[in-house]
């Protein structure tokens, strides 16, 4: 049995090895964490009166026993705590993703990817653990701290969102209430007006184009239409703001809100960076605006004679005005479309190609017309009311375009004629040559042989001498055109200045004709006629 010096001496020595013992077993366990991924059951921290407390929610989570930089341990213990807070209330964060990051500088707790503090060497001296340990403890600590956090969150989230909801389930119906009351109103104020006949009928001047009654309708029809967008709008939105209020639906809402707003947000981005080209367009058309009115105002003044040049009629002033302006539309256009919306688009390159082939293919006769049309503007070949003959059309002039020309016939008939068909033919400007020396009429008439030719041409100019219309100047002319077997033939040309009435004119010399040979007794024969001298009856008729 031993002495009692040596149990003395034992107890000494067991008590000198034990914390180093202890000490080395806490080691080994560090270095077997770090090594392996398998987790061991760590003591729980001693918490000592000492170091600067990081409280969540009214609770103490852990302590820090050391400060970093010129920070104390309490600012640092604060600094924590507002970025728990922070990451705490940041829906995006997940709560169960509470992880150590160690590396050779320095030990981190991370949440998902967000920091949430360094485990400093200080704070293992404080806790007297290794640091390794310490950021285990701190990791469960924080980990247990936002699980806790979380389901009291969830629940307060709940009740609030619930109650949220019923508010807008209240404003919701509040709004139906009014948008009924709304479209019920409408509908009376439009029966009312119906019935009192106070609705107008859109007119035209003295054409109606929709009558009242069709105007009701349109809005009644308009009001339903528009009760059914006002319905699917609340509709859209109520859905939306109640989804957003729950945690496991708001992805859902964020979905359903994003099928509205993201076209509206490519909208009004293109919108946005189209601004610059609407700008440039808006510039274009007050300057074309402005040189058209310039424009106007000039070949206006051309017109009314208070501007002059050499060389231009007042007549070219409406058709070269008309010409000038399609040609500054034109240039206005090409320096414009480069900025139209969608021009440099492959579809819009090959929509403006196919029309163009269209266009080049089917206006063939359009442009030879508007090119004849142009053309007689400056040839001054007529004008409206001349009478002319263009082709086999006799009449005056009621229209002229640069497409057509209108002819109104003495048999009063309109008749259209393309600009290049008169331009291909001949056209007779009777009032032209009356104003400028008169219209020849021209009367033939066959006598025997047997009447002098000089008391022929005595009767013929004191025919024309006695017929209204006829001028004294140039004088009416006789003409011997042939001696045929059986007579002579003559052709009086007597002149008139008013072009508008030659055939009344003509009319009336040929009846002074036949009363100038009545009386002087001379037979006017044809060429079915035989005269026959044995007793038959003479042809002059007989006057008064």
């Amino acid at each position: 049995m031993p002495s009692p010096t040596c149990r003395i001496l034992s107890l000494a020595l067991l008590l000198g090895i034990a914390p180093s013992l202890v000490a080395q077993e806490a080691d080994t366990t560090a270095a077997v964490d770090s090594a392996v991924a398998v987790p061991v059951a760590v003591p729980a921290p001693v918490l000592r009166d000492v170091g600067a407390p990081v409280i969540l929610r009214g609770d103490t989570v852990m302590r820090v026993f050391a400060g970093l930089g010129v920070e104390t341990a309490a600012d640092r213990a604060r600094a924590i705590e507002v970025r728990l807070e922070r990451l705490r209330t940041d829906p995006t964060v997940e709560r169960d993703t509470m992880r150590i990051v160690e590396d050779d500088a320095e030990i981190r707790i991370m949440l998902g990817e967000a920091p949430v503090m360094v485990v400093l060497p200080g704070d293992a001296a404080g806790a007297d653990l290794p640091r390794s340990v310490l950021a285990v403890q701190y990791r469960d600590a924080l980990g247990a701290a936002f699980q806790s956090s979380a389901a009291t969150g969830r629940a307060k989230t709940l009740l609030t969102g619930i109650g949220f909801a019923l508010l807008a389930t209240l404003a919701a119906l509040a709004l139906a209430w009014l948008l009924r009351q709304l479209v019920v109103r409408a509908r009376r104020l439009l029966g009312l007006l119906r019935a009192s006949q106070r609705l107008p009928s859109l007119r035209i001047q003295n054409l109606e184009v929709i009558s009242a009654d069709r105007i009701a309708d349109v809005g009644l029809a308009a009001v339903a239409v528009a009760r059914v967008i006002a319905w699917a709008i609340l509709g859209y939105f109520y859905v939306v703001l109640v989804l957003s209020l729950f945690t496991w639906s708001r992805p859902l809402s964020g979905r359903i809100l994003g099928y509205v707003t993201q076209p509206l947000g490519v909208v009004g981005s293109s919108v946005v960076a189209y601004l610059p080209n609407l700008f440039f367009i808006a510039v274009i058309v007050f300057v074309t605006r402005w040189v058209l009115q310039l424009i106007r105002l000039v070949f206006e003044a051309l017109r009314l004679g208070r501007l002059a040049f050499p060389g231009f009629e007042r007549d070219w002033a409406d058709p070269t005005y008309k010409l000038v302006r399609f040609l500054v539309f034109a240039f206005a256009l090409v320096v414009l479309f480069p900025y139209l919306p969608g021009s440099k688009s492959e579809a819009f390159k090959g929509v403006s190609v196919f029309m163009a082939i269209l266009v080049s293919l089917g206006s063939t006769g359009a442009v030879a017309n508007l090119v004849s049309g142009t053309l007689l503007t400056y040839t001054k070949s007529f004008n409206v009311g001349d009478r002319v003959r263009i082709g086999e059309v006799l009449g005056d002039v009621s229209g002229r375009s640069l497409l057509v020309t209108r002819i109104r016939t003495l048999t009063n008939v309109e008749v259209t004629i393309p600009n290049a068909k008169v331009m291909s033919g001949e056209v007779l400007n009777y009032t032209t040559n009356a104003a400028n020396g008169g219209v020849a009429l021209q009367a033939t008439v066959t006598i025997g042989y047997d009447v002098p030719w000089r008391q022929v041409h005595e009767l013929l100019i004191a025919a024309a001498e006695a017929t209204e219309g006829i001028a004294k100047d140039p004088a009416p002319l006789v003409l011997q055109t042939g001696l045929e077997d059986n007579y002579p033939a003559y052709e009086l040309n007597a002149f008139t200045h008013d072009a508008g009435s030659m055939r009344v004119t003509l009319s009336r010399l040929h009846g002074a004709i036949q009363d100038q040979f009545a009386e002087a007794g001379v037979e006017i024969t044809s060429p079915a006629y035989l005269a026959m001298r044995d007793g038959n009856a003479s042809t002059i008729p007989k006057v008064g």
